[in-house]
């Protein structure tokens, strides 16, 4: 894939430690390319590039597991936010959604990225201390997607991406890092959000979706830009399957129509596990017609601001901010359907702001 860069004379190029590709400014510059690979590296620069080590090559590591880590210093004292962006990222997927991995399934077990700031210092962990991190770890196949980073105003707080490899193959990563200043408009109204999108229309995604499983340890909030004149936002499925809601509750959501026989798969007391919330959510702009139930959060095989689990319906919310959060268990998926081969692979929704005088 191709790189970015940032126009600097061939001379300021070499002393930061650049690579010249390219000429810009009419010939009177280079196009300078950033990136590091090794472990225990180092970024200071803007717009640098995060490689894997024999990028393009797979990574394969001498002995495993091996953890190769970088550092994110800000390039100004100003930056606020860091923007990561996976132009390549393929890892090993999670522990399978099956009954014989009840205890484990959507564990990052094999491979796994985690991330921290100075400020930020926990990271997801399993087993008798299991405990949500300050961001998810992720893994299996990421491509396309980003995550976003929140720093202090101290001007030597610093961001630290962790790789734990645990196998030979499938270890292959082109990470972007842009630097956002504490004086950029759009920052202060983005801090929080680990995914920030922007546009009157767009897709999000569960990490992973891609690999066809969800990821245990997930607790972050989607946020999507308000655009000008817009009011509300629908949000449309594409593919959805949260699995079960209840950690005790294992197929309800899958195979017997609904929680505990309520018929739905929606509301805080059924979705107590692998679910996203939609603040406002409703049927329409003005909320569920002829209905008093209002619901928030949402789990199972379908989408519906009923909560019924038997068909996709769009949702729409006019609570500004606009968010999505999605939130799964710590230590394993509830989501395990009677039908091994129907594993809970998360959501992919289409989203559309609807227009209006707010």
């Amino acid at each position: 894939t191709y790189s970015n860069g940032t126009c600097y004379t061939a001379g300021e190029c070499s002393s930061k430690g650049g690579s010249s590709q390219g000429n810009c400014a009419a010939g009177f510059g280079v196009c300078c390319i950033f990136s590091v690979s090794a472990t225990a590296s180092s970024v200071s620069e803007n717009c640098t590039y995060i490689v894997n080590p024999s990028y393009p090559s797979n990574y394969a590591p001498t002995s495993t597991p091996t953890t190769v880590s970088y550092t994110i210093n800000k390039c100004s004292n100003d930056i606020c936010r860091i923007r990561l962006d996976y132009d390549t990222f393929v890892l090993d997927g999670p522990v399978t959604t099956i009954l014989a991995n009840i205890d484990t399934s959507g564990q990052c077990s094999t491979d796994r990225l985690t991330m921290t700031t100075t400020d930020r210092t926990n990271v997801p962990a399993t087993g008798g201390t299991a405990t949500y991190g300050h961001y998810p770890y992720i893994c299996g196949t990421n491509t396309g997607y980003h995550s976003y980073l929140d720093l202090s105003c101290t001007a030597t707080d610093s961001a630290t991406l962790s790789f734990v490899i645990g196998g030979a193959t499938n270890n292959q990563w082109k990470i972007k890092v842009t630097q956002y200043s504490c004086n950029d408009p759009g920052v202060a109204s983005q801090q929080g959000c680990f995914q920030y999108h922007e546009g009157i229309t767009g897709t999000i995604q569960s990490y992973n979706f891609a690999g066809g499983n969800q990821l245990v340890g997930q607790n972050y909030k989607n946020c999507i830009r308000q655009e000008e004149g817009y009011c509300c936002i629908q949000y449309n499925v594409i593919s959805y399957d949260m699995g079960g809601g209840l950690a005790d509750t294992v197929a309800d959501c899958v195979t017997a129509g609904g929680i505990g026989g309520a018929n739905r798969c929606s509301g805080a007391a059924l979705c107590s596990m692998d679910f996203i919330i939609i603040p406002g959510a409703g049927q329409t702009p003005s909320g569920n017609p002829g209905s008093q139930e209002t619901y928030e959060r949402f789990c199972g095989l379908n989408l519906n601001a009923l909560g019924f689990p038997n068909t996709n319906q769009p949702i729409i919310s006019c609570e500004c901010p606009f968010e999505l959060s999605h939130i799964t268990g710590i230590e394993a998926l509830s989501g395990i359907a009677a039908n091994s081969a129907d594993p809970p692979v998360g959501f992919s929704l289409s989203y559309s702001q609807i227009a209006g005088g707010c």
